[in-house]
């Protein structure tokens, strides 16, 4: 039985919630210890999810009774608990963004590489079924591919109302939209398309400058509210928005050698394919492909925390591990510094 160990259990968008829940459907684990700094917090948490784990004091004793770490706490706090789980000989898995600088990211992804314990980055979008379903596309029908169109983004934070929280302070949460969103795209495009990029330009926006703060007053907002970037690699052509002050689940557009595929979540049994020709144009044939329907997020996070086990237990084949996190995180990089310049800027690969 492999004892999981939760950190983190969230005050406003609990992913450990979907994560517990996945736990908790498979055989293969249990979730034995839980730590927040808020321990009542904590405790409420963990008897919502009936669970019977041991709501730990520090990250240190969460340590001491676990197999493997699944973190959920906001971004600054990756690189340190990480590192701390990779180097106690844990299995760890982390939230995207892995942490929020480039050199944060090298420092995991080096100590991840020195160990044979399992090291994830939780990419959930990876186990949707339409995600699935177009990579296969991709290797199976459609071939090289030229461009890889993609937007999602969130709405709660379009009201002004909202108070400031860690993920509007660039010292905790690193970009906003851009690394909170942006990420998924990106690993998207590698994993459905083969597309990564070693040049990126970008562009950002604070469309909610201030936000009220814990004493009441107004607080500036230190990052971005939304992001339009585009990015080129040897495969191809990227093209990204983002927002966090309103848009769509994921919608992805893709074209290439043998054809043209499009996917939205919004719409998760349905992927709609173009049909192309290899050696000519489209054939004027479109097919929608049906899926078996899935609940939305719970089922993607049942898959994520079973690949997670899966990694445990050896098999790693199609898992993002550190390397991709810190690929990502380049881009990002990349993409930040493409906006504050004003000019295209090359990945550091």
């Amino acid at each position: 039985m492999i004892k999981i160990g939760i950190v983190g259990t969230g005050a406003t968008m609990s992913i450990a919630h979907f994560h517990a829940e996945g736990y908790k459907k498979d055989p293969r684990c249990c979730v034995a210890a839980v730590y927040d700094i808020n321990r009542e917090a904590a405790e409420k948490w963990a008897a919502d999810h009936g669970l019977s784990a041991r709501i730990c004091g520090s990250y240190r004793e969460l340590l001491e009774c676990c197999d493997a770490v699944d973190l959920c706490t906001p971004n600054f706090l990756h690189a340190g608990q990480g590192l701390g789980a990779i180097r106690a000989g844990k299995h760890l898995l982390v939230e995207k963004p892995m942490a929020i600088t480039g050199e944060e990211c090298e420092t995991l992804a080096a100590a991840a590489g020195k160990s044979s314990a399992c090291a994830m980055v939780g990419m959930v979008y990876r186990y949707a079924g339409p995600v699935l379903l177009a990579r296969r596309m991709v290797r199976e029908e459609i071939g090289p591919v030229y461009t890889f169109t993609a937007w999602t983004g969130g709405k709660r934070l379009a009201d002004p109302a909202v108070p400031l929280e860690w993920r509007m302070i660039r010292e905790r949460s690193g970009s906003g939209a851009l690394g909170d969103f942006g990420s998924h795209l990106l690993d998207l495009a590698d994993y459905v398309a083969g597309q990564r990029y070693d040049r990126v330009t970008c562009r950002l926006g604070t469309f909610i400058p201030e936000r009220t703060g814990p004493q009441g007053t107004p607080q500036p907002v230190e990052n971005d509210d939304a992001a339009v970037f585009s990015a080129s690699g040897p495969g191809g052509l990227g093209s990204f928005t983002v927002s966090r002050v309103g848009l769509d689940d994921i919608m992805m557009l893709l074209a290439g050698e043998g054809g043209m595929l499009q996917v939205s979540l919004r719409v998760p049994e349905q992927v709609t394919y173009w049909e192309k020709k290899r050696d000519g144009g489209y054939t004027g044939v479109v097919k929608s492909l049906e899926l078996p329907p899935q609940k939305h997020f719970d089922d993607w996070f049942v898959a994520e925390t079973a690949a997670f086990l899966d990694g445990i237990q050896g098999r790693r084949e199609g898992m993002p591990d550190l390397a991709q996190g810190l690929y990502i995180q380049r881009v990002l990089d990349a993409a930040q510094a493409a906006h504050e310049t004003g000019n295209t800027q090359e990945v550091a690969l």
